[in-house]
C-alpha cells in the first residue's frame, strides 16, 4: 500500500483491493483554500438559480465537511484505494464533467484532469487483476432527500449503476443499525433529483463497466456542532468497511 500526492490529488494505492473510493469534495475546505484565490478564478455561483444549471449540471460551491475522515476510517477497517481530490470546491468541483461548471478557470484544468486520470488508472490496473470492481463516490449531504425523514445514509445508483447489486447488500447490511435512503426499497420513492448517483459514479460505471454508487453520510457523523459526531462516525466507517471487506474475496483473475 501506498499513499502519495500529486497536483493536488491524495491517493492512497491497495492492487490487493478491487474497491476504488472517490472523494471530489473532502479535500481543502474553501476558508483554508482562500489563498488560491489569489492564483486562480473562483467558481461563481448566480443569485438566480436557473443560472447554476448549465447542460443539466448545477453549480454548488460548499464542500463535505470532514468527509476525509471518514474514507480514512473506512480503509482503517478494510484498505481499499482512495482517491480524494484536494482543491476547494470554490476553485473545482471534481464531481462535474461540464467543463464550464467544473472550474472557472482554464489554468486549473489540469488538476481536475490529474484526479479522473487517477481514477481511470487506478479502475484499469485493478480491472486487470480483479474479476469486479467496485467504486464508491463518497458524500456528505444537509438536505434530506424526504422532509421530515431523518436518513443516515443515501445510496444513489441513477438505477443502473450497481450492476452487481451491491447496492442491496450494503443496504441489507446496514439497515438494522442505520437509516438508509435507497430508491424503491422497502416502500421507498424513486431517487431524489437531489442525490441521483448520476455524476462520477455513473460516467465511470459505464466507462468500465463496473459496480459503483454514491453514497452520501449525514452531518452526525462527521461535522463537530453534533455531539460525539466523530464515534458515530468511526463506527459507521467501521460497519462499512466490514461490508467491504465482504467484496474483497471477490475472484482475482
Amino acid at each position: 500500500m501506498v499513499i502519495k500526492q500529486e497536483n493536488f490529488v491524495l491517493s492512497a494505492v491497495n492492487d490487493e483491493s478491487p474497491i476504488i473510493i472517490t472523494v471530489p469534495h473532502g479535500g481543502m475546505k474553501n476558508s483554508s483554500g482562500a489563498w488560491l484565490s489569489t492564483l486562480y478564478n473562483k467558481r461563481v455561483k448566480s443569485d438566480v438559480p436557473e443560472e447554476n444549471l448549465i447542460s443539466g449540471e448545477k453549480i454548488v460551491l460548499a464542500g463535505d465537511n470532514n468527509i476525509a475522515h471518514i474514507a480514512f476510517d473506512i480503509f482503517k477497517a478494510c484498505p481499499v484505494n482512495i482517491i480524494i481530490g484536494l482543491l476547494p470546491r470554490e476553485l473545482v468541483d471534481y464531481n462535474r464533467f461540464v467543463p464550464e461548471v467544473a472550474y472557472n478557470d482554464e489554468k486549473l484544468k489540469g488538476f481536475y484532469d490529474s484526479y479522473h486520470q487517477a481514477i481511470s488508472e487506478t479502475i484499469e490496473r485493478l480491472k486487470e487483476k480483479w474479476d469486479k470492481v467496485f467504486l464508491f463516490d463518497l458524500h456528505g449531504f444537509g438536505k434530506q432527500p424526504i422532509e421530515g425523514s431523518e436518513f443516515d445514509i443515501i445510496l444513489g445508483t441513477n438505477g443502473e449503476t450497481s450492476i452487481y447489486k451491491t447496492d442491496e447488500a450494503l443496504y441489507k447490511s446496514l439497515i438494522d443499525s442505520y437509516q438508509i435512503f435507497s430508491a424503491g426499497r422497502d416502500g421507498l420513492p424513486a431517487e431524489s433529483d437531489l442525490y441521483k448517483g448520476d455524476t462520477t459514479n455513473l460516467f465511470y460505471s459505464k466507462k468500465y463497466n463496473i459496480d459503483s454508487m454514491l453514497v452520501e453520510i449525514a452531518p452526525r457523523f462527521r461535522h463537530k456542532k453534533y455531539v460525539d459526531s466523530k464515534v458515530r462516525g468511526q463506527l459507521l466507517s467501521k460497519d462499512f468497511g466490514e461490508f467491504l471487506s465482504t467484496l474483497d474475496g471477490v475472484r482475482k483473475i
